[in-house]
């Protein structure tokens, strides 16, 4: 090789870049073009694994960057090392976050160069409506990220023998709206997250709030 030679920083071939982001804190940038189906980023480049019953897995949770594997392992990102867990919520997202294998961040909807990389959280609370405050700027903003389960929504529930739940009118209603929103943005399986919210629900000790996310 030739001493005159440059030689790029690996860092450079990063197909994403992170930065400040005018949504909130560092956000994820891409770098090219990517198109529905692409891979843009992984999680958590560097990760640990728990049990998803673990107590470290409960005192993770709260961080809000964990991610449950279908092995039913919590993935627990090192966040010295920037990755997909750095991706900011949209309510019109170009991307969506899978977490078998180590976890990725796949493409949605064509993605621009210099375009922000964004997910749907699906954060499901119990009590708090208010929680959480969605700055992503998409025209159809719902206002906040988390969708809330109140006590009154849960006596609308019930949970059946295999522990699934069977929803009245009044609370079918209530979430048929949002339904279709999640149908909109192909985020279904929020449904089922909302669904296991009002088990724990029920099941919870009285008077005590169920930790959700």
């Amino acid at each position: 090789m030739s001493k005159g030679r440059r030689v790029k920083p690996m860092f450079s071939l990063s197909p994403a870049l992170f930065r400040e982001s005018a949504i909130a804190g560092r956000g994820v940038f891409a770098r090219r073009r990517f198109e529905p189906g692409d891979v843009v980023v992984p999680y958590a480049p560097r990760q640990r694994r728990v049990d998803a019953r673990s107590p470290e897995a409960l005192a993770a949770a709260e961080t809000k960057l964990t991610l449950l594997s279908e092995e039913r392992t919590v993935i627990i990102p090192d966040t010295s090392v920037p990755g997909g867990w750095l991706c900011n919520h949209s309510c019109d997202p170009n991307s969506a976050i899978f977490s078998d294998g180590e976890g990725r961040i796949q493409c949605t909807r064509a993605i621009s160069p210099g375009e922000e990389v964004t997910i749907f959280y699906g954060w499901v609370s119990h009590n708090e409506p208010g929680r959480d405050p969605c700055r992503c700027g998409a025209a159809g903003c719902r206002g906040f990220i988390n969708f809330d389960l109140s006590d009154e929504d849960a006596s609308h529930a019930r949970v059946r023998p295999d522990n699934t739940v069977e929803m009245d009118d009044v609370l079918r209603g209530r979430l048929a709206e949002y339904g279709r929103f999640l149908h909109s943005i192909g985020q279904e399986q929020v449904k089922e997250a909302i669904a296991a919210t009002l088990v724990r629900i029920k099941l919870r000790k009285p008077g005590s709030v169920v930790c959700a996310f």
